[in-house]
């Protein structure tokens, strides 16, 4: 026997084949059924196997790239179960109601869920001691309500990247907002409801609550987050890394550049002006002094 035959024989034997009655089947989940028998439709397993392998697929890439994981199932028959599940893996949970607008207005649920938070902490540090009676159990109930409703979702401050819900039906409001902002969604599915609404259908009987737990078990098995890993600068010397004694890898040596010469410019000085120097020749004064002489002694004969 092939192991898709052994997994389907598994669940034939929880009763996920049993789908609803005929005038109740949906049009689009009529390509999931086998056959009808006496009214009822017998949802063909073998196609159910291959859509838990394909969701099992998607859900382990989605862990790989951390992304976070929302179960939505409001069942009573379920609901434990998920819970326990959702603390194996690390994801969120929904298991008692709804909140409208969870994903389309989630500023206004994070301020109920921040409000939980603190009404936690208060008490664990003992600052309702300073409240009279009365007012400690207003808080306590307060707290209450907020836990029943938030419990799940205390630690997501943001929209979830994955949700899978358990009946498309009971959860419609879940369905259609995860479209909205197209959340992609795992949803089990009856022959009731139509399986194209969710990105992941798997079909079969969602009143079952043993074929419910282990579909819902084998599915989230595969769910590991994996943290993205931060890569620091060469230069950055982390706490870790000085505890483990690893060294930073060392700069490379920046280049010297050198100062190119910047030339003078060339400056003349004034220059100074230029002395008119009369130069005699010696002949001139010659015939000068030898004309004088004879002019004196004409003068001095005259004068005899």
């Amino acid at each position: 026997m092939s192991d898709t035959l052994s997994r389907a024989k598994k669940l034939f034997d929880l009763g996920a084949h049993l789908g609803h009655r005929k005038n109740r089947l949906h049009p689009r989940a009529r390509k999931y059924v086998f056959q009808i028998v006496d009214g009822v439709s017998i949802i063909d397993l073998e196609k159910t196997i291959g859509q838990i392998d394909t969701a099992k697929a998607f859900l382990k890439q989605a862990g790989a790239e951390d992304k976070s994981l929302l179960f939505c199932a409001t069942k009573k028959n379920i609901a434990a179960h998920t819970m326990k599940l959702a603390g194996e893996v690390g994801a969120h949970f929904i298991t008692t109601k709804w909140l409208p607008g969870l994903f389309t207005n989630f500023d206004t649920i994070a301020k109920n869920v921040k409000k939980l938070r603190t009404l936690r902490e208060q008490k664990l540090t003992g600052e309702w001691g300073k409240f009279v009676k009365h007012e400690q159990v207003a808080l306590e109930k307060e707290m209450r309500k907020l836990e029943r409703l938030y419990s799940g979702i205390v630690t997501m401050n943001k929209t979830p990247d994955v949700v899978l819900i358990v009946d498309t039906k009971r959860e419609k409001n879940a369905v259609t907002e995860s479209n909205k902002i197209k959340i992609p969604s795992i949803a089990i599915v009856d022959t009731n409801c139509n399986p194209d609404e969710v990105t992941y259908p798997i079909v079969l009987n969602d009143d079952t609550p043993g074929a419910l737990e282990a579909v819902l078990t084998e599915v989230a098995s595969v769910y590991k987050r994996i943290p993205k890993v931060v890569v620091t600068r060469p230069e950055t010397i982390s706490e870790h890394m000085v505890a483990e004694g690893v060294k930073p890898a060392p700069k490379a040596p920046e280049k010297a550049v050198e100062a190119k010469p910047v030339k003078a410019e060339k400056v003349e000085a004034p220059k100074a002006p230029a002395k008119k120097v009369v130069v005699e020749a010696p002949a001139k004064k010659a015939l000068v002094k030898k004309a004088a002489a004879k002019k004196a002694s004409t003068t001095k004969k005259k004068a005899k």
